[in-house]
Formats: structure tokens, sequence, C-alpha cells
């Protein structure tokens, strides 16, 4: 599209090849505006990312709302919560004004409840873990707490007093939890900045990968097909052949096997980090998911069916158990290292590297990508013995 148009009617489409505001530019944002909803804009900064805003003009004077960021807002959501500020001018209300009513009454509770758990319950895989966290930990310390009241040392002294009672990674997930749901708040207009936004996370140093070995593969393939829950065995195969989550693969529905130019893939709308994206799946992948679409029944909605109604099949866990046990030796095996291993082919494969990697694992961040970066210098050190080996033979030859 031509980016020297600052005027054009939103779509997801277009809205996503928006570049980033270049470096040099005077200005720190770019705004483009919807030709379909007056007042309705799009901001994108100098790390492109990009944010609904609603411009407006109430009793004379100029005035604008943030309504959210892209990804948290669809061109839909946006449109509609333009129309909603729209009414509310209409019938002679001030929507920041509203809005600076409504935060001085929100308290921690009541924004968790009310607002942050219908988002995660809609875009979140593990939005059940939210919850727990929320009950255990949060509730009990910021229930009546005004959000605007919630400082960052008072969210730093919350998690110094959980380490040594809970592994860092336990720990860092807390803290993502809080500064997601601060970042929201500002979002959607209950609060101006997010007070966690400079808290570091603990460095992680319980991170267990299990990678299987070529041999350990082959046994559990075949457990997998001896295995008497040929769907489950289907699950755990695709997970190896895919590197997509547990809940990626249970939440996949028919409708979401696309073939563009022939080219299969896997639209998720919704994973672990809230952002949609679609997995490109090889031939072997393809063939297990034909195979289990020969076990459809009644056209399930879902790929990996339950046997109650239209939801998908739970958690595999004792078919899981069964297969490790037909296997032998893989104790230690989880079904996430699944995943782990699917990178760990990749790499030693020769042809991939830690951005593809990324990529094709899902991660909103090369940072979680880096675990895997000492198989790739496995890999390269493999590599210059081949230097050694060509010069030492150059050498005996003369």
């Amino acid at each position: 599209m031509n980016i020297t148009n600052k005027r054009f009617k939103f779509s997801k489409t277009q809205l996503s090849e928006l570049p980033a505001t270049p470096p040099d530019s005077a200005s720190k944002e770019t705004e483009y505006s919807d030709t379909a909803c007056t007042g309705l804009r799009l901001l994108v900064n100098r790390k492109g990312i990009k944010r609904f805003l609603f411009r407006y003009s109430f009793q004379g004077t100029k005035r604008s709302l943030m309504i959210g960021e892209l990804g948290a807002f669809d061109v839909k959501d946006a449109r509609l919560r333009a129309y909603e500020l729209k009414r509310m001018i209409a019938d002679g209300l001030d929507p920041k004004a509203e809005r600076d009513a409504k935060r001085a009454v929100v308290n921690f509770y009541e924004f968790a409840e009310e607002h942050y758990l219908p988002y995660a319950k809609a875009n979140k895989l593990s939005y059940r873990n939210d919850i727990s966290i929320l009950k255990n930990y949060f509730y009990p310390l910021w229930r009546e707490s005004k959000l605007n009241a919630i400082r960052a040392q008072e969210i730093q002294r919350f998690m110094d007093s959980r380490v040594g009672i809970l592994k860092p990674a336990s720990i860092n997930r807390m803290l993502s939890l809080i500064h997601r749901m601060l970042k929201l708040a500002c979002e959607w207009g209950h609060l101006d900045t997010n007070p966690a936004t400079h808290l570091k996370k603990l460095k992680e140093n319980n991170q267990r990968n299990f990678f299987l070995s070529s041999e350990q593969i082959t046994r559990f393939l075949k457990a997998c097909d001896e295995d008497t829950n040929q769907s489950a065995a289907n699950f755990f195969k695709l997970a190896l052949l895919s590197g997509m989550r547990a809940g990626e693969i249970l939440n996949a529905k028919w409708e979401d096997l696309r073939f563009n130019d022939g080219e299969p893939s896997l639209f998720l709308p919704h994973t672990k980090a809230g952002l949609a994206r679609s997995v490109p799946l090889n031939s072997s992948a393809i063939e297990i998911i034909e195979l289990q679409r020969t076990m459809r029944k009644n056209n399930h909605t879902y790929m990996f069916a339950g046997r109650f109604g239209d939801k998908p099949m739970s958690h595999p866990k004792k078919a899981f158990m069964r297969v490790k046990e037909s296997a032998e030796g893989l104790d230690k095996l989880r079904i996430h290292d699944l995943r782990h291993s699917f990178a760990s082919i990749l790499i030693n494969s020769g042809s991939a590297t830690l951005y593809d990697v990324q990529h094709l694992l899902g991660h909103h961040s090369a940072q979680t990508t880096e675990r895997y970066a000492h198989l790739a210098s496995g890999r390269l050190r493999d590599v210059s013995s081949n230097v050694s080996a060509f010069i030492t033979h150059a050498t005996q030859m003369t």
C-alpha cells in the first residue's frame, strides 16, 4: 500500500503492513485516519507499536482519548468503541471526563474481574493460570487498592518477598501478569502510566529443557503407534513435528487449516502471547492431520475432539504416561519437551537459524529463543572442525 496516504479505510491487512515511524522522523509517531469512522486514528511509534486513538471536539475544545493497542483491539473493536464514544458526546457527555471519573473509583479487584479476566479468557490460552495468581497472591495484597495507588516499589517489594520461596520463573510470571494488567489499564483509560514498566525480571536458573535423541525419537514414535488411544498419539506426533504448544494443538479447529498456493499452514487465532500466528506445516505434520481427519465424527469443530459435546480433547496426560512407559528410558520427558525437541532437530539439521526457530515456535521475543543458542554453538563447532580437517589435510600434502 502507499504509506504516503495517511487516510484510508482501516483493515487488518493494511494496518499490519504499516511500517514503524523512521528514527530520523521529526515526529515520534505517525498518525493514520480511518475513512470509515470519523475520528478514529492509528498511531505507529518508532518501535512499530500501533495504538488506536479517538479524536473529537467537545464544547468547542479539541480532545483525544486512547482506545488501545492493535492486537488487544482489532479494527472492528476499535470502531465499536469509537461509536460508543460518539454516542456519549451526542448525549452531552465528555468521554475523557467520564473516563477520569471512572478512574477515581475502580479498584484492583474490580478491574481484574470486570475488565481484565474477560479479556484474558478471550485472548489467552493460559488465563486459568492468571486466575490462580490473582486469587492466591494479588487479591490478598491489592483487593481494595485503587489502581492509581499501586506503586512500583510496592510491586518490587512483593516480588522480593517471594524470592527463596518460589522459583524465579514463577515470580517472573507474576511480574508479567501485573505488568500486562496495568498496561491494559493504561490503554483502556484507567491509568496514565504503568508503574511496573521498569521492573526487571529475575534471572531464571530453573529451566529444564530435555531434547529427544534420534534413537529416543524412534522409540517414542513406535510407542505412539502401538498405543490404544490413536488420537492422543497423533497429538504427540504433531507436537514433535510442528513445535506447537499443547494448548495450541488442543484448540486447533478444522476451519483453521489453510492451503495458500498449495502450501499448508495452521492459523492460530489465540496464542500464549495473545497474538495470532500461522504455523507452516511440513509434509509429515500434514500426514498426521489427515490421519486425524479419518477419525473425525459428526463434523466435529476441533481437530482433536473431546468425548463429550463440541469440546476439544482434554490434556492427554494418561496416554502420555503410557507412551513414555512403553518407550522406556523417557521418565524425564514432558509434553512440552516435544516442542524443545522440534527446535533441537531444526538447529541440528544445519539449515535453521535461531531467527527461524523463533518464528516457527511463535516466540514473541528473541530472548526466549536464546535458550537454544548452545545447540547452534555445537553445530557451529562441528562446521568449524571441517576447516581444521581441511588445513590438516593440506599440510600433510606439502
